[in-house]
């Protein structure tokens, strides 16, 4: 994949400056990007809280299933319904989970 990193400190000013949100989609740079593999955030050295959504999968550096989407603010009714939806009908194998886990862990430095 080809693509530029946003400066996500000159986006999290402005997000304070005129009190918007700012919602981050990292499904290409987790687990690659930033010194510790954390994305965008950990990329530019941003605390993540000042980050109100974000999203990303779990399929590309992770080569797992999945993704996720997070945040500190209340997320909209309508994404939460359509995730309900998607984890009521589809469920992810055991061994898949285990190794998400696995490189979770790694990322965060808890292998050790």
């Amino acid at each position: 994949m080809e693509g530029s990193i946003v400066k996500l400190a000159d986006i999290l000013e402005l997000k304070k400056r005129y009190r918007a949100y700012v919602y981050l989609d990292e499904a290409h740079s987790i687990g690659a990007v930033g010194p510790h593999g954390r994305g965008v955030v950990d990329y530019w050295q941003c605390n993540p809280r000042d980050v109100d959504v974000m999203m990303g999968t779990f399929t590309k550096s992770f080569g797992s299933a999945g993704g996720y989407i997070a945040g500190s603010k209340v997320i909209s009714p309508s994404v939460l319904i359509l995730v309900l939806f998607v984890c009521v009908f589809v469920c992810v194998c055991l061994s898949v989970c285990l190794s998400l886990c696995l490189r979770l862990l790694f990322i965060s430095g808890m292998h050790h």
